[in-house]
């Protein structure tokens, strides 16, 4: 993930939803170990940024909608006592998901 320490929360939110949306499109939709740890640590870092609430939600929710295979393999591999544990617990609307993502990028 980018660097933002200069931009302000707007910029940041936008930056992380740019950064998904590459991420996303790059990765298969497998349960291939090397995959799964690309997701995972895609996530780790949105959960280590300071300078704003990143759309965790959401993102994981169009995660699983998007590549359903790679979300239960990340899921499945994620032990109960990780940070991503809670993440992947929650269920949100994908429509919804999706028009909150795109008012950040309005």
């Amino acid at each position: 993930m980018k660097s933002a320490n200069t931009d302000g929360p707007l910029q940041v939110k936008q930056l992380i939803i740019r950064d998904f949306h590459d991420m996303i499109e790059q990765l298969p939709d497998n349960d291939q170990p090397a995959t799964i740890q690309k997701l995972v640590r895609f996530l780790q870092g949105l959960l280590r940024i300071k300078q704003v609430v990143p759309p965790v939600v959401e993102i994981v929710t169009l995660i699983k909608q998007a590549k359903p295979t790679l979300y239960h393999a990340a899921r499945q591999s994620v032990t109960t006592t990780s940070n991503l544990h809670l993440i992947f617990q929650i269920d949100m609307d994908p429509v919804l998901a999706q028009e909150r993502m795109n008012e950040f990028l309005k």
